[in-house]
């Protein structure tokens, strides 16, 4: 376990925990599932804690201020799964981020870096929610660890912030009301969409119901990448560049500008 924790630790993966392949399943679909490697027998969990720090203006969600964690992270766990294979000779690892077959959250709990909170997300005793989760699917045989902390609070804040219903504690998670969901989405928004994007202030996301949850004391993230380009505000000024390195990027620039113009009283943007 000293050799593993060495790798780990020298690709900067401080927080991280193991659970069996055999508990993730079944895996989400996937096109990376083919990454899988055959005869699976553990799952790394790593966590990246991304808070940076608090800005006067804001009007991206607090993960999207630092640099893209796909790459960040992505970055990280391949250095990491790197130095692990020359280490094991042998044996197989395959990082993921993301866009994992691995039920992140599902797995994270279960190596004991924490409990699923009302949110439906991780709570880690010490970072809170402010975090993304990386894995690395290997055949070495690794003890799993201990049932995590439950360190939600089942207080309820989070669902009680939500501003549109879109969390509930019996119905679960109503994708289509979240107003991160629909910052996301692509062409023309209705009228009620629309009002959402305005209300919620953001070009990209929604931390209300992470900023409610007590176990959130804002750590600053460890990961220096995190605190390299911290971007809080988008414009159309800067559009071209934060479009490379951050995570909304993928999404297209038509979408960013839509939720921009409304924002600021601007004429939506045509439909893709």
């Amino acid at each position: 376990m000293d050799k593993l924790q060495s790798c780990l630790a020298a690709a900067g993966i401080d927080l991280w925990g193991v659970c069996a392949y055999r508990d993730c399943l079944p895996l989400r679909p996937c096109r990376a599932a083919g990454r899988i490697p055959p005869e699976a027998k553990s799952v790394l969990v790593c966590l990246f804690p991304y808070y940076t720090e608090e800005f006067p203006r804001r009007n991206v969600a607090r993960y999207a201020v630092p640099d893209d964690y796909h790459q960040v992270a992505g970055g990280i766990l391949m250095k990491a799964a790197e130095a692990l294979s020359g280490a094991y000779p042998g044996e197989a690892f395959a990082p993921f981020v993301d866009n994992s077959p691995i039920r992140e959250v599902h797995a994270a709990a279960l190596a004991g870096l924490g409990a699923l909170g009302q949110h439906h997300m991780l709570i880690h005793p010490g970072y809170g929610s402010y975090l993304f989760i990386g894995s690395i699917v290997t055949t070495l045989e690794l003890a799993p660890a201990s049932a995590g902390p439950a360190s939600c609070a089942d207080c309820g804040r989070c669902i009680a912030a939500c501003p549109t219903g879109a969390l509930q504690k019996d119905a679960g998670f109503r994708r289509e009301l979240c107003r991160s969901y629909i910052t996301q989405k692509k062409g023309t928004l209705n009228e009620w969409e629309t009002q959402q994007v305005r209300q919620g202030g953001l070009v990209w996301g929604c931390d209300r119901c992470l900023d409610a949850c007590p176990m959130n004391k804002r750590k600053k993230s460890p990961v220096s990448a995190f605190h390299r380009n911290a971007t809080p505000l988008f414009t159309p000024a800067n559009l071209r560049e934060l479009m490379l390195h951050k995570a909304y990027g993928y999404r297209g620039e038509a979408v960013l500008l839509r939720n921009y113009r409304i924002l600021t009283g601007e004429p939506a943007a045509e439909q893709e």
